[in-house]
């Protein structure tokens, strides 16, 4: 686990196990590729057959995740070259001082930095998810949310049988994405904030100080009601 002040900092976060310098993109930084291409690149990256009926997992009982990400976005058709551009501006903005390359002939993901290069692959990639997720805050503990509605179901919602390969659905979605412009405006009114502040915040920020705004609103309407009148019983506990 990252330390929590770490990711409150919004400072760029070494992943010593891979010798990679993550960097938590902030909300302007995520607005240059915008949230719908940023979301979709992020569930393509946290693909699991978990997601997938237990007839499609039997398919593809012995593809790691990893191996099936890298079919997604191999392919040239129209949809998977959506996806494909979506995946490499993420990487892009989480890792801006290294140069990605897809290496669809040895399945790697490669980093290049000067004369260094470094690979993304089966072997590793369980340490990549895990940074991602939380530094992103996608999936696991209290700040856990669904930026993208279940897209990994849709992305892998069929698979060509005969070549054990994820059929991708297009991703482009006809509801857009609008999490962060969201709660931006939300946060930017409810706390008499400047717009622009909140827009240099990393994902971590941004979720952490809305959840407390969130927990603050319930606590003032609480303490607003027991002095109006109201029993505590009645309304139940609230966090402070």
């Amino acid at each position: 686990m990252i330390n929590e002040l770490l990711l409150l900092s919004g400072n760029d976060i070494p992943l010593e196990k891979l010798n990679l310098l993550f960097h938590p993109p902030t909300v302007r930084e995520i607005a240059y590729i915008g949230e719908d291409t940023f979301f979709t690149g992020c569930e393509i990256l946290r693909f699991s057959k978990e997601n997938l009926s237990e007839e499609d997992k039997n398919h593809l009982e012995n593809i790691s995740n990893f191996n099936i990400i890298m079919s997604i976005i191999r392919e040239k058709n129209e949809g998977t070259q959506y996806n494909r551009q979506c995946v490499l501006q993420v990487l892009s903005l989480l890792f801006p001082s290294y140069k990605i390359n897809l290496d669809f002939d040895k399945s790697e993901i490669i980093f290049k930095q000067d004369d260094i290069m470094l690979s993304l692959n089966e072997k590793n990639y369980d340490i990549f998810l895990e940074a991602l997720n939380e530094i992103l805050v996608l999936g696991g503990g209290d700040k856990e949310y669904n930026p993208a509605g279940g897209l990994a179901n849709k992305i892998a919602e069929k698979l060509k049988r005969g070549r054990q390969k994820v059929a991708v659905k297009e991703s482009k979605s006809n509801q857009k994405v609008a999490i962060l412009s969201r709660y931006i405006s939300i946060l930017a009114v409810g706390e008499n904030k400047d717009m622009n502040a909140l827009l240099n915040y990393s994902l971590y920020q941004l979720f952490d100080e809305f959840k407390r705004f969130q927990l603050k609103l319930a606590f003032d309407a609480h303490q607003s009601a027991l002095l109006a009148g109201a029993k505590s019983e009645d309304l139940g506990e609230v966090k402070d």
